[in-house]
């Protein structure tokens, strides 16, 4: 069988027969125990920031289960306008409707056109593909439609019959785009009021952390309250000036300071990095600033935030790594919530694959 699957091009995410790496259960509550002692919070063990295992897991229990924020509502403002974005290993695209209104769907193909994932995609790093947009390439910038709506650019994400791809939930909060691959999820929790975007432009930021590394740090500051799906914080800028944090599950920073909201997105882009989507928020009728300044004041502050999750994630690649790191309220909060939802998760119990090769199947 092991020789059937190689030549097939894939190793099949298997939920029904566990998610295991380095001699560890990753799914096992044992193996979060340890790191979710409020009295000495650490970092879980090194396994959930490098293999492949743990991100297949929390594709399972995180990125399909989840609210995620994946940008603004005003980088859509037009009709059939439409953002893609990557959750976990699904590929997927939010699109403007001529009502004004927002569908949600898995894109036309989720591998490629190909039989089987290839190889070179199944290693757990977002691949540039310029064949299609799948759950296993990296996302493009926004496509805008033309004058007679959907471009050419757009049939890799629509197809022929956009009407029958897979839908997604989709929703406007506030000023920003949250999406849920369960489209009969229930409400994400209310978004903070008076908000809206000072640009309808985003920038990127990509850096060699593990997306669980970005959050914590992105959110460091002291817990000041707890909602369902967020934990509120305060704390100061790299400059000194007091901010208020919070940080929505999974995969969303807010961070208030000198009038402004800078929220920032987290995309996995690899086991070792994330991709950070920035947006730009302030009170709704407050004159722009000087967006430049912003721009460049937010990108240095979060450049100072992530500089402790990428040294950490260097030393949790290491094969020697050893003793879990400590963490602080952020990280405590965030591993609370993944143990949860792999707790929570329904049992597998259908071993058929939906699709296979002949190979794949081991024939």
């Amino acid at each position: 069988m092991a020789l059937a699957a190689a030549s097939a091009g894939f190793v099949p995410d298997r939920p029904d027969l566990g998610h295991r790496a380095e001699g560890l259960d990753l799914a096992d509550p044992a193996f979060f125990a340890g790191s979710l002692d409020p009295a000495a919070p650490r970092l879980l063990p090194p396994a959930a920031y490098r293999a492949l295992a743990f991100a297949e897991l929390e594709d399972d229990a995180v990125w399909t289960r989840s609210w995620l924020a994946i940008g603004l509502g005003a980088e859509i403002p037009a009709p059939d306008d439409l953002l893609p974005f990557t959750a976990g290993h699904h590929g997927l695209h939010v699109q403007r409707t001529r009502d004004g209104g927002l569908v949600g769907r898995f894109n036309k193909a989720q591998h490629g056109g190909c039989r089987a994932v290839p190889l070179q995609c199944r290693t757990g790093t977002k691949t540039r593909c310029s064949f299609t947009a799948c759950g296993y390439s990296r996302d493009g910038a926004v496509l805008p439609a033309g004058t007679e709506g959907p471009t050419p650019a757009m049939h890799q994400y629509l197809g022929l019959r956009p009407e029958r791809l897979l839908p997604v939930a989709a929703r406007a909060w506030g000023p920003m785009l949250r999406i849920n691959l369960d489209h009969a999820a229930a409400a994400p929790e209310a978004p903070p009021e008076g908000l809206a975007a000072l640009t309808g432009e985003t920038r990127r930021a990509e850096f060699a952390a593990n997306w669980k590394l970005a959050a914590q740090a992105l959110a460091e500051g002291d817990r000041f309250a707890e909602a369902p799906d967020s934990l509120h914080l305060t704390g100061r800028l790299a400059t000194g000036e007091a901010a208020a944090i919070a940080a929505h599950f999974p995969n969303l920073v807010l961070i208030e300071a000198r009038g402004e909201t800078c929220a920032v997105m987290l995309q996995p882009t690899a086991l070792g990095r994330t991709l950070l989507r920035i947006g730009l928020l302030g009170p709704k009728g407050r004159a722009a600033p000087d967006l430049e300044a912003s721009w460049d004041a937010w990108l240095a502050e979060i450049a100072a935030r992530m500089a402790p999750a990428v040294t950490a994630q260097a030393a949790l690649s290491r094969p020697d790594a050893g003793e879990a790191l400590p963490t602080k309220a952020a990280g405590l909060w965030l591993q609370q919530n993944i143990a949860a939802r792999v707790r929570a998760r329904p049992a597998a119990t259908d071993s058929q694959p939906l699709y296979a090769t002949a190979q794949g199947r081991g024939c």
